[in-house]
């Protein structure tokens, strides 16, 4: 295999994890504090995100599931 062909699966592979695992190659100080609230309805289809990350959200908000598209909402402080 070519120094090239090495070099694009590595960062195709890398890609992939930063996909399917949000954890990983992301610290956790990028997290703003607090928690989504919860949804726990059915989506028949989910809607374009208004959201990527909690950093793209004003404030203290946090970028959350909620109502079938993601979203920028004030954090619940507990989960009780």
């Amino acid at each position: 295999m070519k120094l090239s062909s090495f070099s694009l699966l590595s960062v195709i592979i890398l890609l992939c994890l930063c996909m399917t695992q949000p954890g990983v190659l992301r610290s956790a100080a990028a997290r703003k504090p607090g928690y989504c609230p919860e949804f726990d309805l059915d989506c028949p289809f989910t809607l374009l995100p208004m959201c990527w990350r909690d950093k793209s959200c004003k404030g203290v908000k946090k970028c959350c599931y909620y109502n079938c598209q993601h979203q920028c909402m004030e954090p619940w402080w507990t989960l009780d």
